[in-house]
């Protein structure tokens, strides 16, 4: 019966009849930030350095033991160690180990600094990868590529033209450019692949400062000169110029890391 009772009520005349303060849709509350494994890892060496527990010179503990003194997987430890290289605090020495950097960063380590990081460690990935694929694929395509493929790839590389002076609207050509090419190898699974890959590289494009990552006119004269080479069919040629094209990401990654 009481149910019957209030669910007939009206919204406000319900929550005063059970006493209950209705909460204003205005109130802001402050966002909870979530962090990650690896942040967190970040965070602990970044204390202890700021603490003077670690000091200048001193050499990190194997991925291996770190793994087990903080009790996570040895992936969360060897991104939370990139995380630190990108952002100054450590350098590893090929044979040698990983030593906390000489020259520490001034400013502190803030959160939005520490995302970026982690993302630009993604992206990093994720160009490697791009450039194993799409330098060998660039090749196929000089050897396969129709005349409707080469004017979808030279149509996508004007419109990139167009957009230089908009990195935000640049994206978008930059896709098809590269997705126009893997279709042009005529293997489906390659183009497949190849458009996963692309898309989860511009997504991370976005998160990470999109107006300072890509840099539009480098990427146009690299991107002109592998256009030159389908044409004449130069498969080597074309795979040199795809490698210069994808680095210029990890060029312009580091240059936003030094300029912090």
């Amino acid at each position: 019966m009481l149910t019957a009772i209030l669910t007939e009520l009206p919204r406000t005349e319900l929550l005063r009849t059970l006493h209950i303060k209705e909460i204003d849709p205005l109130m802001k509350f402050k966002t909870i930030q979530k962090s990650s494994t690896p942040e967190i890892i970040i965070n602990e060496i970044v204390e202890h350095v700021k603490s003077g527990q670690l000091k200048p010179g001193d050499k990190l503990p194997t991925e291996r033991d770190m793994s087990q003194m903080f009790g996570v997987g040895r992936s969360s430890i060897r991104e939370a160690i990139k995380g630190l290289v990108l952002s100054g605090y450590l350098e590893s020495a090929q044979g040698k180990g990983t030593f906390i950097r000489k020259d520490l960063p001034v400013n502190d380590l803030d959160l939005n600094h520490l995302q970026n990081t982690l993302i630009a460690e993604q992206i990093v990935e994720l160009m490697e990868l791009r450039q194993i694929l799409e330098c060998n694929a660039v090749k196929l395509a000089a050897e396969r590529a129709l005349a409707k493929d080469i004017q979808r790839i030279t149509q996508a590389l004007e419109r990139m033209q167009a957009c230089q002076a908009n990195v935000q609207e640049f994206y978008d050509p930059d896709f098809e450019f590269h997705v126009a090419i893997a279709e042009a190898t005529h293997n489906e699974m390659i183009s497949e692949m190849m458009k996963r890959i692309i898309e989860k590289s511009h997504e991370y494009y976005q998160k990470f400062m999109p107006d300072r990552l890509c840099p539009p006119e480098q990427a146009i004269v690299t991107a002109q000169r592998i256009v030159d080479c389908l044409r004449i069919g130069d498969g080597q040629k074309a795979s040199d110029y795809m490698k210069a094209h994808l680095g210029l990401v990890k060029i312009e990654l580091q240059r936003v890391f030094e300029t912090r």
